[in-house]
């Protein structure tokens, strides 16, 4: 059909969406325009201070500064680029289609370098965070030797600096954006069978927990919970990932061949924007399933004044029958607090 060139010069996961159709088949209509410019302002707020928390709390707690935590930092200068730069210039460019002038090809070539940027070192993360909780869970008593500080922030160096080549490479179009569509899609996958790998483990640790329930240690079932909720974590990071990026993927290959360029325009535009979303999510699933990270954002939004309001109004007493269920739950409390997963 009439879009099969729009289609193969814009559906390699690209976050800027250079298209190479026809000005006229590029427009949306413009209640289209005025929610999906809503949803990126929305994001960019939301993106914004939450991903500016994960990375002040990283700064300025030193018990967020374990090895995980410094790829959740990296994640989150990612994030926040997309979600304080990009989005703005995503929405500033989807309410001037048809503005063709210098200052509108300034913004697209930014926008452009920025949106590579941070994808390749979003989901570069994600694979880097994936491993080292695979090491910690499949090698427990070697994860010290095998991974230390240096060698994560020798490994964030070089992630950074892989992006910011390639971001720029593919940015001026001096490779085919379909090694980036091919890159992203090997790392998804890698990703998630990494993820399935470490499910079956956890569930194996799980099962040993139950065995030796008697018999095991305190620590030892601290241990065994510390890693099944790093799994649960990486799940829900890696879930919202997919939810966000897979429609991407797959959608605009499933339908270029029946739809016209406009309606073809305004599917990708849509599909875009929820993309781009994830970098707005990702901080709060930090702060629901990290205690460490709900703590910090408290004390640096200065709540904790009103988190002690709320213990103290809680129950200060406990009922005989019920001693065995506080103490699950006080460890529990305590494996959060020194959680040092996601």
């Amino acid at each position: 059909m009439e879009n099969a060139s729009f289609f193969i010069n814009s559906t390699s996961v690209n976050l800027t969406m250079k298209p190479t159709a026809p000005t006229e088949n590029r427009t949306l209509d413009y209640p289209v325009v005025i929610v999906l410019c809503i949803v990126l302002g929305l994001g960019s707020i939301f993106g914004t201070s939450g991903n500016t928390l994960v990375v002040s709390s990283i700064i300025k707690f030193e018990n967020l500064r374990a090895i995980p935590d410094l790829f959740i930092f990296s994640l989150s200068i990612s994030d926040l680029l997309v979600s304080a730069l990009y989005q703005p210039l995503k929405a500033y460019r989807i309410a001037h289609l048809s503005d063709d002038s210098t200052v509108m090809k300034f913004v697209i070539s930014i926008s452009a370098f920025l949106g590579y940027v941070a994808l390749i070192a979003s989901i570069t993360n994600m694979l880097g965070v994936t491993v080292e909780r695979l090491m910690s869970i499949r090698f427990p008593l070697k994860y010290g030797l095998l991974v230390t500080k240096t060698r994560a922030v020798v490994t964030l160096i070089c992630i950074w600096v892989f992006s910011i080549a390639y971001g720029g490479i593919w940015s001026e179009d001096l490779a085919p954006a379909t090694y980036l569509s091919s890159y992203f899609v090997a790392v998804l996958l890698g990703t998630i069978l990494i993820y399935v790998y470490i499910f079956v483990v956890a569930s194996r640790l799980e099962q040993s927990v139950i065995h030796v329930q008697n018999t095991s240690t305190r620590e030892q079932r601290t241990g065994f919970r510390r890693e099944r909720k790093a799994a649960k974590t990486i799940a829900v990071i890696l879930g919202v990932a997919i939810v966000c990026w897979v429609p991407l993927l797959v959608v605009p290959r499933a339908i270029a061949s029946y739809v016209h360029n406009t309606t073809y325009f305004t599917i990708f535009t849509l599909l875009q924007v929820l993309s781009v979303c994830n970098s707005s999510i990702n901080p709060y699933i930090y702060c629901v399933r990290s205690r460490r990270y709900y703590e910090a954002f408290v004390k640096l939004l200065g709540l904790h004044n009103l988190v002690k309001v709320q213990a103290i109004v809680a129950p200060t007493c406990t009922p005989p029958d019920q001693v065995s269920r506080t103490r699950d739950v006080t460890d529990i409390v305590q494996l959060e607090t020194h959680d040092i997963a996601l």
